[in-house]
């Protein structure tokens, strides 16, 4: 049936990085087999034949994994388009990468050497993990401490080295209905010492925060994005 077009590019997936500038990856066309045959550069006379698609992405760079908690096993796994990934959060150096929910679906948010100064987010298909769309948000990564994202909105949270108040002080909302100047400036009661994660459910719109070996709770209470 070639009665379709092409429309346009719905989303990507990065699975892996391999070889050199130079190359080609195919599946073969005919028949039902799940063999991945791969050409590195020009010069070089090996074909590579995987057996299937997980088996070519054994071995890979930064990436996001699904892992299946009751069989524990891998389900999928996406590599990041994001060359020199750094630390997401001034005041976070281990997290390189945060995964968050929200009620539009799966978050990626990271950084890179290219705009080392802002936060990047990604959205990600939660079922196969592709890319559908990134942004470079305007939201500092000095002294942010974590962040998370309701709505479609993230929400960076900062505060400086010493223990103090920590804040939501930089909002960007992918729908552009919640202008950064409509944002509320959200203060969490207390802090031990550093949220090093800060997950959003969106079914209980509330917060799960870890804070220097403390389990927190913040519940949220919300407004319509468009209320002043």
């Amino acid at each position: 049936d070639c009665s379709d077009t092409i429309a346009s590019v719905r989303a990507m997936k990065i699975l892996k990085r391999f070889g050199s500038t130079s190359g080609l990856w195919t599946k073969d066309a005919a028949g039902n087999s799940e063999k991945i045959y791969v050409f590195d550069g020009t010069a070089n006379d090996t074909v590579y034949v995987f057996p299937r698609m997980r088996e070519l992405t054994l071995f890979r760079s930064f990436q996001v994994i699904k892992f299946n908690l009751a069989n524990k096993t891998v389900v999928d796994s996406s590599v990041f388009p994001a060359e020199e990934q750094i630390p997401v959060f001034g005041l976070s150096p281990f997290t390189y990468i945060e995964v968050a929910a929200d009620e539009e679906g799966l978050w990626a948010i990271y950084a890179t050497k290219e705009d080392e100064k802002n936060i990047c987010l990604a959205k990600l298909d939660p079922t196969s993990l592709d890319i559908e769309q990134m942004w470079d948000t305007p939201c500092p990564r000095e002294n942010a401490e974590g962040a998370f994202v309701v709505c479609g909105a993230l929400h960076v949270v900062y505060n400086t080295r010493l223990p103090s108040r920590s804040r939501v002080q930089c909002v960007f909302d992918v729908s552009g209905t919640l202008a950064p100047e409509d944002a509320s400036l959200v203060y969490f009661p207390k802090r031990y010492g550093s949220h090093s994660r800060m997950k959003y459910s969106p079914r209980e719109r509330q917060i799960y925060a870890w804070d220097d070996g403390y389990q927190i709770i913040y519940r949220m209470e919300m407004k319509k994005k468009l209320e002043v």
